[in-house]
């Protein structure tokens, strides 16, 4: 086809775009494939042959097609790409393709040169657009747009051999050192200067490298996405493979703004440190590199000229939404505001004020509901409705908390049968209220709480404190509480019968922020439990030494009864208490959109039980309203040192039944092992998703090692809440 043929067929195809993508075309659709395709030949056909200006004709007749919805963001940018790698590259217009590759990273923050078509002046023009275009604060743009590098080429030399320009070979000799210095923005400043004389692929990859680490990651981006593509034609296989892996693990983790515009606002105006953000982007993810930005808007509602003012601090994986609320222009805030603004501790809570909050004006109320229920193959039956709620002041610093809740159980289990009682019910209720206040660095807590049951009542109280250093990104902590237990019998007075138990515990721990993605949490525990823990109620089967050594594991209720002694013994465990010590860590860490958290108990006590536990969730975000997650437990313990299979007695010469002196039937101080599989999803829903369900199932199987009656049990359980959120 004939280069005038190929003009005259690619204007009419544009002319049928631009017919397609006008408002009222009928065919009005997205052009991105035919846009990209001719400029694809504009490239390699008007543009490669020197018809500069015929190739320019064409773009702007696309350009004109791209107009409204005709094109996609990334589809427009890599037209403005190619209008000004005609006019840096072809007509030498440097000033007009600076304002032509801006447009494109307005566009598409990523966007990238056609590697095929790099020169040094598109490449100086492409690197000027970018200190305008990625979102960076207002000294950084002008930084960005004049730096140069400290040391300056002066001229003179040969280029060594393999080099083409001894300018470049000068700027990649300083960057290397740059590097080696980890002066990670000189090495990206000479790096570029070296790609501005003389185009490399080994010069680009080094540029992408010291620019991720100097927090430039879109710069990165654009640079390792050359790489990726032209690398292997080069022979730099592995150049490009790394290019490639350090380009999709950037695409993850790159901040994103959402900018959503206000209802019934005319001549809206909205700029993001000082730049303009095209109408077409706002609702819409804009990619920017981690750090502040000020986000400003002006606009009319019923005439009235109102603005608005935010400022945003954004970190790698984060996606931040602003709700731009116009208000009378000129407003200065109010006492209470800029009070708020002082004490605010995040760039949340910053946001918050400026966004008009206040201290009394911002608070966070959330309230919710929730049932659970257990059932085990032992025929125990749990039923726990609880509500909750809380008021948090996020720039007061201050929250307080509440629960109550009801634990309804019945049970018909084998040690009950084995003692002949019947299936009973009871009813547990526990209230508990909490709070908090931050004091500069410092967050001090305190809470009490009761449980009540017809024999057991529990009323307990705690204080504790954190405060964050480094930044907040080494936060220890350390608390204390206190209970008064009373053990009783059932439909018995305290003043009867009772044990009384004092339990002290002491918490310290410490959070981590190893990365933006990444928290791990350490942590220890002391219990101290002074009293008799003895279960009033717990009858024993005593054996005597001959039977006992051939009791078997699980040996039946009938089983036991048959061979038993006569008598029984109540439970009876050492009455100086217990001592439980434990130290457990928990690490989460931050995907695009998931989550997983990992956790690690180790345990140990006075009474020589051994245990560990870990556990682990993924949580997927499917999107803004979905989350899932599977669950998994494991749990394995030894037994307490006093722990029997079966517990021995024989009478003295004088016909004295000699008991053990400890003696327990409860389970859980004989040594098990537990596995839980479970997981659970949450649906949000509401104009802010500030309304919330949950749901989740957990089967859990246990495995009793030395236990008679119950060699293995098999539960199940299940929880459904409602929540909501409101301010």
């Amino acid at each position: 086809m004939s280069s005038r043929l190929f003009t005259w067929f690619s204007s009419l195809l544009l002319f049928l775009l631009v017919v397609a993508a006008s408002p009222h075309g009928a065919l009005a659709a997205s052009n991105d494939e035919d846009v990209e395709i001719l400029v694809q030949s504009v490239l390699e056909g008007e543009f490669k042959s020197g018809k500069h200006i015929e190739a320019l004709e064409q773009l702007e007749l696309a350009r004109s097609a791209c107009e409204g919805k005709g094109c996609s963001p990334k589809t427009r940018a890599r037209l403005y790409i190619a209008i000004g790698t005609v006019l840096a590259g072809g007509m030498k217009q440097i000033p007009e393709a600076k304002e032509a590759f801006t447009n494109a990273l307005r566009e598409d923050a990523t966007a990238s040169l056609y590697s095929d078509f790099i020169t040094p002046d598109i490449q100086r023009a492409f690197n000027d657009a970018r200190g305008v275009a990625t979102g960076s604060s207002s000294l950084e743009q002008t930084a960005k747009s004049d730096r140069k590098p400290k040391k300056e080429f002066s001229g003179g030399g040969r280029p060594p051999r393999g080099w083409k320009s001894a300018e470049a070979h000068f700027y990649y000799r300083e960057a290397v050192a740059s590097e080696k210095e980890q002066d990670w923005q000189d090495c990206a400043d000479y790096a570029q200067a070296s790609l501005a004389a003389e185009n490399r692929v080994g010069t680009r990859f080094l540029a992408a490298g010291c620019a991720e680490r100097s927090g430039q990651w879109i710069e990165a981006l654009s640079d390792y996405q050359i790489v990726a593509e032209t690398g292997g034609k080069t022979g730099l296989y592995d150049v490009a493979e790394k290019a490639q892996n350090r380009s999709q693990e950037l695409r993850e983790k790159i901040p994103k703004i959402v900018l959503r515009k206000p209802a019934n606002a005319t001549d809206l105006v909205v700029k993001m440190n000082g730049d303009e953000v095209p109408t077409k982007r706002l609702g819409g993810e804009i990619w920017v590199n981690p750090g502040q930005r000020l986000v400003q808007a002006t606009g009319k509602v019923d005439g009235a000229l109102l603005e608005f003012q935010q400022l945003v601090d954004v970190a790698e994986f984060e996606t931040v939404t602003i709700d731009i609320k116009l208000v009378p222009k000129g407003e200065r805030p109010d006492p209470a505001i800029m009070k708020c603004m002082a004490k605010a501790q995040t760039r949340q809570e910053l946001a918050q004020c400026i966004a008009g909050g206040g201290e009394g004006a911002n608070l966070n109320y959330r309230m919710g509901l929730e049932v659970s229920g257990y059932h085990d193959s032992d025929h125990v039956d749990v039923v726990t409705p609880a509500v909750t709620f809380s008021v948090e002041s996020p720039t007061g610093g201050w929250g307080i908390n509440g629960s109550f809740l009801v634990d309804v159980v019945t049970t018909a289990s084998s040690d009950i049968l084995a003692t002949a009682s019947p299936r009973w019910t009871e009813a547990r209720v526990g209230p508990a209220i909490g709070g908090h206040k931050k004091i500069d660095a410092w967050d001090i807590s305190g809470g009490a709480n009761m449980s009540v049951e017809p024999d057991y009542t529990s009323v307990g109280a705690g204080i504790g404190a954190s405060v964050e250093l480094a930044q907040k990104s080494i936060t220890p902590s350390l608390s204390y509480g206190f209970s008064y237990d009373l053990s009783g019998r059932s439909g018995t007075p305290y003043s009867v019968f009772s044990y009384k138990i004092h339990r002290h515990s002491l918490d310290g721990g410490v959070g981590l922020v190893l990365d933006k993605a990444t928290f791990l949490s350490l942590g220890a525990t002391v219990v101290l439990e002074f009293g008799n823990l003895s279960k009033p109620y717990r009858a024993i089967p005593l054996f005597s030494p001959e039977t006992a050594e051939i009791v078997p594991p699980g040996f039946s209720i009938k089983g036991v009864q048959d061979v038993r002694l006569a008598e029984r013994a109540m439970e009876r465990v050492p009455v100086e208490g217990r001592q439980r010590y434990a130290v457990a860590g928990r690490l989460a860490h931050r995907f695009s959109s998931s989550t997983i958290r990992v956790e690690e108990r180790l345990y140990t006590d006075s009474w020589g039980v051994l245990a560990t536990t870990t556990d682990m969730r993924y949580l997927v975000d499917l999107n803004d309203q979905i989350r899932v997650w599977p669950h998994v437990r494991f749990h394995a313990q030894t037994g307490a040192s006093f722990w029997r299979l079966a517990y021995e007695a024989e009478r003295d010469e004088l016909g004295v039944l000699q008991l053990p002196n400890y003696r327990t039937g409860d389970r859980e101080l004989g040594p098990y092992i537990q596995a839980t599989v479970g997981g659970g999803v949450r649906f949000a829903f509401g104009s802010k998703n500030q309304f919330s369900m949950l749901v989740n199932g957990d089967f859990i199987y246990s495995r009793y090692l030395d236990h008679l009656f119950l060699p293995q049990k098999f539960g199940y359980f299940g929880a459904t809440a409602f929540e909501a959120e409101f301010e």
